[in-house]
């Protein structure tokens, strides 16, 4: 029963996913988007990471998202340069649709394949811990692992809303 949960979440995630690059509109790209993102939190969750599901809706889902339709709206995208509505899907839109089925493909080819000595197929499945996706667990491994790229990643961040600020003054004079 969890494998057909999984696999109906994947279906979802890829084919809202396949949504967000083939939409004529960009709402319509956006709102495909958030799906995409809930599905994966939804993932997070069977995957026994309760945390990292909700940080998934609350900060991507939520509040990015959020931002993104804001700054849609207010943009007013909706018509591409010339006035006129798209009426195929760009090639780099399949391009992208072909290489996410062929990676789906190739997932879903590991799980059958009998090639291996693995529970599942081909694939040997690792034991998770018992305090896997916890909060704890986490901010262990962000403040031992990979402290390093977490203070460059609050760095850069840090710069973007410096420069952000920088450009929105420089438009008001």
């Amino acid at each position: 029963m969890e494998q057909l949960f999984f696999f109906l979440a994947f279906g979802i995630a890829v084919v809202s996913a396949a949504s967000v690059v083939l939409q004529s509109k960009v709402m319509y790209s956006v709102l495909s988007l958030i799906v995409t993102l809930l599905t994966v939190a939804w993932i997070y969750a069977m995957l026994s990471a309760p945390f990292l599901a909700i940080v998934q809706i609350i900060i991507y889902a939520g509040a990015v998202m959020v931002l993104i339709l804001f700054a849609v709206m207010m943009l007013g995208f909706g018509e591409d340069e010339t006035g006129q509505r798209r009426t195929r899907p760009d090639l780099l839109g399949v391009f992208g649709v072909l290489v996410a089925l062929c990676f789906a493909g190739i997932l879903v080819l590991s799980f059958f394949c009998p090639c291996g000595e693995g529970e599942a197929g081909g694939v040997v499945m690792a034991s998770i811990p018992a305090d896997f996706g916890s909060i704890k667990s986490i901010g262990s491994v962000l403040y031992t692992q990979y402290l390093i790229p977490l203070e460059l990643a609050s760095v850069l961040l840090l710069v973007a809303v410096v420069g952000a600020v920088m450009l929105a003054g420089r438009r008001k004079t």
